[in-house]
């Protein structure tokens, strides 16, 4: 077997256990059709013998004609028995619908995201890509999630997510943008790729420095995106 074979085999044999890390949890998104509507139902299946307590956001991301987004989310915590399968959630939409719409169910445990599945209507059709290591069948692009709890957090991720459209930046992973209690009244503020914390700062009610922060923040998962994607291309041409 030549170094190529071995370093592919190697690489799917990551992917393998990358992919089964978190198998005991499913997150899967079914879709019916009722009428005139499409059903998108959350389900999560606990393939463990072990009761779990988790959280789950389910989110709908809608771009209309002129280009404007509308979300909508639903963050709660839930349990789920052994071997059990239950429905999270569900919403529905007239199934002649036009816009751009992605609906994504990220079930976390603490901060980790441990299980998703995304759902695309009236995307652009994207070029085929033959081998991707770190792909594990579901595509998730340009998804920033939001956490905040106090208005300086609001504000700190619109200049964020304002400034992460207009970079075009469309990153193949999560973004969350994350508020965490500090000492006193204070808060922390992060933003993290995955488990990854790209930056965080302390907040402050303060428009200028927010603004500021959020180009910092910027630049980081710029140049996050920018690194894996170019790790990608390194192992792909093997």
């Amino acid at each position: 077997m030549n170094l190529k074979l071995i370093f592919i085999f190697y690489a799917v044999m990551q992917l393998q256990a990358q992919t089964s890390t978190n198998a005991d949890i499913i997150a899967k998104l079914e879709t019916s059709v009722i009428d005139e509507l499409i059903i998108f139902r959350a389900t999560a299946t606990n393939a463990s013998e072990v009761y779990k307590s988790l959280r789950f956001v389910f989110s709908a991301f809608r771009t209309n004609k002129n280009g404007e987004l509308i979300k909508n989310n639903q963050d709660e915590r839930f349990t789920i028995a052994a071997n059990e399968k239950r429905e999270l959630s569900n919403f529905a939409i007239h199934k002649d619908i036009k816009d751009k719409l992605i609906v994504l169910l990220l079930i976390y445990d603490e901060d980790q995201i441990i299980a998703k599945d995304r759902i695309g209507l009236n995307e652009k059709k994207k070029k085929k890509i033959i081998y991707q290591p770190d792909d594990d069948g579901i595509e998730i692009k340009g998804i920033v999630v939001e956490e905040t709890k106090t208005k300086p957090g609001k504000d700190f991720y619109e200049f964020f997510y304002t400034a992460y459209n207009q970079h075009q930046i469309n990153g193949s992973k999560v973004v969350g943008i994350y508020e965490q209690l500090s000492f006193g009244r204070s808060t922390i503020i992060q933003v993290k790729i995955d488990d990854q914390v790209i930056q965080e700062f302390l907040a402050k009610p303060d428009i200028e420095y927010l603004e500021q922060m959020s180009k910092i923040a910027i630049r980081k998962v710029y140049k996050y995106f920018k690194d894996f994607k170019n790790q990608k291309n390194d192992i792909i041409q093997y």
